[in-house]
């Protein structure tokens, strides 16, 4: 842990002082929309009801983007869409990525529908040394999750994902991890209980999310009436961390402002290859790589222009953009410790 701590000073530091004179940043995190196309009919978000886009990223282009000395450092890549395994050459798309970033850790986030592909395609990632994150996602116990994700039979094939995934992971410790997505809401509210307790029984973590409204998921008209108590009381139930907090002092109607580094140490990236902060400035985009260079594209006009607008942004509960840009400083870190010592024992302990 104090190695990870000095290099996160280090970063920490040299992060800020670069921002600070007005130079550019390498990023280390990306988030990727392999596809647009869903197979959930969620209530709660409207992708599957939006015309997907006509001229996705190919192969060759997302080699040429990847292969950009910009994203050399690039340590962790999020999948997701729409409906990430959909991409009609997933395997081939993450392999790829694999080739490009091999210290990266690929996430990929899934409902699950199509579980088997999910499966085979994690397996022949896993035979190539790739190192995977599956997050599955999760918003009710039985019914109730169909009822969210408006697709019957859902449920069983999260139950399904996860047991088969859990088998294979007894091959894999080191290189499969596996979390339960649960996006919290109005509208599961009253399912996460059951979530936690069927996640606990099972030994796959659980990721709770908060409700976000932009136009990426088409509902930024939609309101949220979820009760401020019932939300507390499941936030206050995660560990202890930075983001948590975050949510707390959202719900105690008190700023959650902080240094954002969306187009600093992160990005996302459409299925056309559109660079954008993140999702909630969803069509705030700095160029598109595949018409020039991602390096052109980071450095341009625009990108400088568009950092200025982040930096005013109020700030958002996006729980990668949160804690990516959390960890590209040392100090929201060190504060987190000094009013929680305790913490610093425990991850000691946990290896962290």
């Amino acid at each position: 842990m104090l190695k990870k701590l000095l290099v996160t000073f280090w970063r920490g530091n040299q992060n800020l002082l670069r921002k600070l004179f007005g130079l550019p940043l390498k990023p280390r995190w990306m988030w990727f929309a392999v596809t647009d196309r869903c197979n959930s009919h969620c209530t709660h978000c409207h992708i599957w009801q939006q015309t997907p886009i006509d001229n996705p990223l190919s192969l060759e282009e997302a080699r040429k983007i990847f292969s950009d000395p910009l994203l050399k450092n690039i340590e962790l890549v999020i999948n997701s869409g729409g409906e990430a395994i959909l991409h009609p050459r997933i395997l081939e798309l993450l392999k790829l990525e694999h080739e490009m970033f091999p210290r990266a850790i690929l996430n990929i986030s899934t409902n699950a529908i199509l579980a088997d592909r999910v499966i085979n395609t994690t397996k022949e990632l896993l035979r190539d040394g790739v190192k995977l994150n599956l997050g599955v996602s999760l918003d009710g116990f039985g019914e109730k999750h169909d009822q969210v994700r408006g697709v019957p039979g859902n449920f069983e094939k999260v139950d399904y994902l996860l047991k088969q995934l859990l088998e294979i992971q007894k091959s894999y410790p080191e290189t499969l991890t596996i979390t339960a997505g649960f996006t919290l809401s109005e509208l599961t509210i009253d399912n996460w209980l059951e979530v936690k307790e069927y996640t606990d029984k099972l030994g796959v973590e659980l990721m709770v999310q908060w409700y976000n409204q932009s136009s990426f998921y088409g509902n930024e008209k939609d309101e949220n009436k979820a009760v401020k108590e019932r939300i507390t009381e499941i936030v206050s139930a995660q560990p202890n961390s930075t983001t948590r907090e975050r949510w707390l002092r959202l719900l105690a109607d008190k700023s959650i402002k902080f240094r954002c580094f969306a187009t600093d140490t992160f990005f996302a990236m459409k299925s056309d290859g559109s660079i954008i902060p993140c999702l909630t400035h969803w069509d705030m985009v700095l160029g598109n790589p595949r018409d020039s260079s991602m390096t052109k594209v980071w450095n341009s006009q625009k990108a400088k222009e568009i950092r200025k607008k982040v930096a005013a942004c109020p700030g958002c509960l996006n729980s990668w953009g949160l804690n990516w840009s959390l960890s590209s400083a040392f100090y929201p870190r060190l504060m987190f410790f000094v009013r929680n010592p305790k913490e610093i024992i425990k991850r000691l302990k946990e290896g962290k």
